[in-house]
């Protein structure tokens, strides 16, 4: 351990070279990676970052290419044990910690991690941990542990406090290749001036900072109750006729709205009425699934304009992309399939797809496009070999670009169709949409409604307090007197 102390908190050659492969794997694995709160961070000195742990070891992986520091993560000691992690930890100057359920661990002996940590932050280091304690795949935050609390408080004690910071990852869809992830950063989290020691300063620190974390995550009771208010997010999207494109950030602040809209509502609503409308709103979604149909295609008129830019958008992806996409599938088919059918077998659950498929493709990739420069090397030398390898990740990119065009494309192409073949369904989807729309304005009216008569009421408490004559005035309270 001592070794690992050594020149702690002084960043190292290969950190930056870390940095930026972080920053390529988020980039090839996820289409969109957006990040909110970088005004929290601050540019220098030392700062904890406790975030939830969604999403095993790709968690540490997106925010190091989302933040513009160099973190330091803290790293349960039974991954330093296995000799293909323990580089890029050791590369990172990670924290091993001890843990309870770790049968080869005693929790006792962390001294030495929390030394470590110490050293870090007096060094102006920026230490990664999840107070979770693992990665799991629930809808909501677990309980945290007081370790982040403690390393905060004795930090304080031997030097000036950390910044306490909450972040929040949340990944639109995990085991998904191509999907979105939103990283929030919340204001800082106060020290108090206690130290380790201090059980009781120790579990209001924990609890600020739970509240910290819900603020930056979306936390539901089921997942039939996340499905209920993204179905929601996704329905609102179509308003008044018009379909609102909106990034993860606006989505975020969404579903966080929509699941404090929905727990008052259980309060105020009759549950089979919230459950019938649940069930209409997914057998809407589904009958549209099955049609092919997007909520805003229902609102696309096929105007002479509108058409043509779609035969010159289809013209110009045949064109161009497809070229070179089919150069991609013939390079780089095989290594996608095997990571695929790996990554499936590897993960133990849903929160360990992604990290699965990163460690899988990277393998693999690297292996078939080795051979395939290595043959072309073989057969014709090293110019060819230099160019092929040089068109291997820009056909593979085309690859996937493609793909997804070509689902856009042939979704137009079967709305279309379909709206030019029947009519009357384009009416009869809108007015079920707009049916679910007069429902949920009723439900929305009613929170409202709810929500002023509480601020009356409040407004009116308040008032009748501040007015209220005083007991001394009146001799109620004349302490004894006379």
């Amino acid at each position: 351990m001592h070794e690992g102390r050594a020149g702690a908190g002084r960043p190292r050659p290969g950190q930056r070279l870390w940095q930026g492969f972080c920053r390529l794997v988020t980039a090839v694995y996820y289409a969109r990676c957006e990040v909110a709160g970088l005004e929290h961070l601050p540019a220098r000195g030392p700062v904890l970052l406790c975030a939830n742990h969604p999403n095993a070891l790709a968690d540490a992986v997106v925010l190091q290419a989302a933040l513009p520091r160099l973190l330091h993560p803290v790293a349960r000691s039974g991954l330093f044990r296995n000799p293909l992690l323990r580089p890029f930890l050791k590369l990172q100057q990670a924290v091993p910690v001890r843990r309870r359920r770790d049968p080869a661990d005693d929790p006792r002996r962390n001294e030495d991690a929390f030394q470590m940590v110490y050293e870090l932050f007096a060094a102006g280091g920026a230490v990664l941990i999840f107070p979770e304690g693992q990665s799991h795949d629930d809808p909501r935050l677990r309980p945290l542990k007081t370790g982040a609390a403690r390393m905060a408080l004795g930090a304080r004690t031997r030097g000036p406090a950390p910044v306490l910071l909450p972040v929040g990852l949340n990944f639109a869809h995990r085991g998904r290749f191509r999907s979105r992830v939103f990283v929030q950063v919340g204001p800082p989290v106060p020290v108090p001036a206690a130290d380790e020691h201090d059980e009781a300063a120790v579990r209001a620190l924990t609890a600020a900072l739970a509240r910290g974390l819900e603020a930056v995550t979306v936390n539901v009771a089921s997942y039939d109750e996340l499905e209920l208010l993204r179905a929601l997010e996704r329905f609102f999207a179509l308003r008044h006729g018009r379909y609102r494109a909106r990034g993860m950030a606006a989505r975020q602040r969404a579903l966080q709205r929509l699941a404090e809209g929905h727990a008052r509502l259980r309060a105020l609503v009759d549950d089979r009425r919230l459950a019938a409308l649940r069930r209409r709103l997914l057998q809407f979604e589904r009958l549209c699934r099955h049609l092919g149909v997007r909520d805003h295609q229902l609102t696309v008129r096929y105007r002479p304009a509108v058409v043509a830019r779609f035969a010159a958008r289809c013209l110009a992806v045949t064109l161009l992309i497809f070229p070179v996409a089919a150069w991609g599938w013939v390079t780089s088919g095989l290594p996608s399939w095997f990571t695929r059918r790996l990554s499936a077998r590897l993960a133990r659950g849903p929160d360990q797809f992604d990290t699965a498929a990163m460690a899988a493709g990277l393998v693999l990739f690297a292996l078939f496009w080795s051979a395939e420069t290595a043959l072309a090397w073989t057969l014709a030398g090293p110019g060819p070999a230099l160019a092929l390898a040089a068109s291997l990740p820009p056909g593979a990119a085309a690859a996937t670009f493609f793909r997804r065009e070509r689902e856009r494309i042939t979704d137009s192409l079967r709305a279309f169709l379909l709206f030019a073949r029947r009519r009357h369904l384009k009416a009869e989807l809108l007015a079920r949409r707009r049916a679910l729309e007069r429902e949920l304005a009723r439900l929305v009216r009613l929170l409202r409604r709810h929500e002023l008569e509480a601020t009356r009421d409040h407004g009116l408490q308040l008032g009748a307090g501040l007015t209220a004559e005083p007991r001394w005035k009146n001799g109620a309270d004349t302490g004894g007197a006379g």
